[in-house]
């Protein structure tokens, strides 16, 4: 159709010689032709398997691993598009957690090919091979790729993560207020998410889950430490100085490696570690 309009236009223009139109209609044609081949050359369906963790509390079977094959072309960037697309349209059995789809709630924190991350935020591989989806690593599981976070939580709950002030404000009923100098020192921490991917990719918090804080709830007790605002700095550290709770902590940064906001909790947990020793 293409080819034959390009024919029609040419033979309307006057000042073209009978050669040059016959070679501008074998350019157009052989380009058309082209771009036919190309069309057909392009794959309609583009397959990707999935390895998906799939365990339920009441049926007695073991954890395993089921395959989903969804295609690309017809479904989100992202690994959380194709887990809603499985969910949907395959398996409304599958269980996982999500919210925002914007990297703000951390709901669908797990692991995906071996690394912790944010499904939402994380792109499906474009290699052909399939991909393994798997919950938190080293959290006991509720269900498929649902865990508990009661333990992560109480330690968060368990630094007080809230302004606290021995003196009432200088202007009472209005806000404390503190230079851009001071608020620039909280950059890097009040970031963070709480998904957890940090935490359970350490392996210091394998090892002690119960007794060791963890690099998320540390980052949040150091973004307090470091707040001006707040005048139970001494305390905050008292309640930390802990052969456990902080000292377990051994530097091997999985935490800043596996956080999908950017952050470096391994940082902030050196800084409580070096206050400690000013004290």
């Amino acid at each position: 159709m293409a080819t034959r309009l390009v024919r029609r236009a040419i033979s309307r223009v006057p000042t073209l010689s009978p050669a040059a139109r016959t070679i501008l209609c074998r350019a157009h044609a052989t380009e058309a032709q082209a771009q036919q081949v190309e069309l057909k050359a392009k794959p309609t369906h583009t397959p990707k398997t999935f390895q998906i963790y799939r365990w339920n509390p009441d049926s007695p079977q073991k954890p395993e691993l089921q395959n989903y094959e969804i295609d690309l072309k017809n479904c989100g960037p992202m690994v959380l598009d194709a887990l809603i697309k499985i969910k949907n349209e395959i398996d409304p059995t599958l269980t996982f957690r999500r919210s925002c789809r914007e990297g703000i709630c951390g709901s669908c924190a797990m692991n995906i090919d071996g690394r912790n991350g944010l499904a939402c935020l994380t792109k499906i591989p474009s290699s052909g091979g399939p991909s393994m989806i798997t919950p938190l690593p080293h959290m006991f599981v509720i269900k498929d790729l649902v865990v508990d976070m009661t333990n992560f939580y109480n330690q968060y709950k368990s630094i007080e993560p809230w302004l606290k002030r021995k003196n009432p404000p200088e202007n009472p009923g209005k806000e404390v207020l503190q230079s851009k100098e001071d608020r620039k020192k909280l950059d890097g921490m009040y970031e963070c998410i709480l998904c957890a991917c940090c935490s359970t990719s350490c392996p210091s918090y394998w090892w002690n889950p119960e007794s060791y804080l963890g690099p998320a709830a540390l980052l949040h007790a150091n973004r307090w430490i470091m707040d001006s605002r707040d005048e139970y700095t001494k305390e905050r550290l008292e309640a930390v100085d802990d052969e456990f709770k902080l000292y377990r902590c051994h530097t091997i940064l999985n935490c800043a490696k596996a956080c999908p906001k950017g952050l470096n909790p391994g940082q902030q947990i050196q800084n409580i570690k070096k206050l400690e020793l000013a004290n």
